[in-house]
């Protein structure tokens, strides 16, 4: 029993030096494989025209490009979904549940430079029915939660927007437009642009009266039914009263936003972004895209997320840290067999002890052995 318990304890010692994304990677694997995903394994690059055909699906369309041996242009990899959903193969009743943990290859949002950036996600693609896809918002959220208990996720729906571009007979240049004035939360502009277009007052009161709105997805449909939206597609209310009634037998916590968009050419419903306290950009983001696969002509249907680990040391960075539990401070009059034992005695309650001549850097405790200290 000692031995078991010593052995217990080194574990969790040996994962408490972990960094924080190497920690969150372990829970995280843990997490996916319960629900049934396998791991996904890929090269670091791919031929360039998968990516070139599809850069308006990539956060960037700079690429890095390398001719092979052969003459092939190849490009370091800046994305992993459409590596997967160019294998992917449809069987009735089945989707394929996968989980990857790769680096991209893009620049970054802040310096605008290449960078080799951490992430993992999931994509669950095939014959997805309503149950897969909340299936896939829970695991979004929980991966929220392993970062921190200061997180939210927000969602939408991208058949909402379709219905009311429908409604407005918007064609492609305004809806362009309606994205970037939503996604903005610019009312004002939202409000000239109606007019400029002549398009009905009252479909801008639903507007922003959809902006306005917050609630969970147990709550959405009702309320949906209360806006009284007689534009709305029924297909789509109906598929979030399945999703709602799924969402009220677990904990309810994703939250509603009409302002939550990604590329609608890709993206054809469900959709969510993930926010920590403490990291200024998206840690998370996905939705359902069957329209990438259709482009890709592959059947099915298709939704994932990716967790950004790289912003991970924009936290590390709001928080306190310490270079070690216990700072032992000694000079050359201690005791080394007392400077020996109290350090052995102090790891092994767990701690980090680092043995130092001086009290330069940051620790959570000092201990001072120096002679002066104890004689004084």
């Amino acid at each position: 029993m000692a031995d078991q318990l010593q052995q217990q304890s080194g574990k969790q010692t040996e994962e408490e030096s972990f960094l924080p994304e190497e920690k969150l990677l372990f829970h995280l694997r843990r997490l996916y494989r319960q629900y049934g995903y396998r791991p996904y394994r890929m090269s670091k690059f791919e031929k360039y025209e998968l990516y070139a055909g599809n850069k308006d699906f990539l956060v960037s369309d700079r690429i890095i490009t390398f001719n092979d041996t052969n003459g092939e242009l190849l490009a370091l990899k800046p994305d992993v979904t459409l590596s997967i959903v160019k294998s992917a193969q449809f069987r009735s009743n089945h989707v394929e549940k996968l989980y990857y943990q790769e680096n991209v290859y893009r620049p970054s949002g802040s310096s605008h430079q290449f960078r080799e950036i951490m992430q993992c996600g999931l994509e669950c693609i095939g014959d997805l029915d309503s149950y897969g896809l909340f299936e896939v918002l829970v695991l979004a959220d929980e991966s929220l939660r392993a970062v921190s208990d200061e997180s939210v996720l927000n969602f939408s729906h991208l058949g909402i927007l379709k219905s009311l571009f429908r409604a407005l007979g918007a064609g492609d240049a305004q809806q362009v437009q309606l994205l970037s004035l939503i996604a903005a939360r610019n009312l004002h502009e939202l409000t000239e642009l109606f007019a400029a277009r002549g398009w009905e007052s009252r479909l801008l009161q639903d507007v922003k009266a959809l902006l306005a709105g917050s609630c969970t997805l147990s709550q959405l449909p009702d309320e949906l039914e209360a806006l009284g939206l007689p534009w709305l597609d029924n297909e789509i209310l109906q598929e979030l009263r399945m999703l709602a009634k799924l969402s009220s037998r677990t904990e309810d916590r994703a939250r509603f936003d009409f302002s939550v968009i990604n590329d609608i050419h890709y993206y054809n419903g469900l959709v969510f972004q993930g926010f920590v306290r403490g990291i200024s950009e998206k840690l998370l983001s996905g939705g359902r895209y069957d329209s990438l696969l259709a482009r890709m002509d592959r059947k099915g249907a298709a939704v994932g997320f990716a967790v950004y680990l790289g912003l991970l040391e924009q936290l590390r960075q709001t928080q306190e840290t310490f270079e070690a539990d216990v700072l032992l401070l000694y000079d050359e009059k201690t005791d080394p067999e007392t400077l020996q034992a109290t350090a052995k005695a102090l790891r092994a309650e767990g701690k980090n002890v680092n043995t130092q001549r001086s009290s330069k850097g940051r620790y959570a405790q000092v201990l001072d052995l120096r002679e002066e200290v104890r004689n004084a």
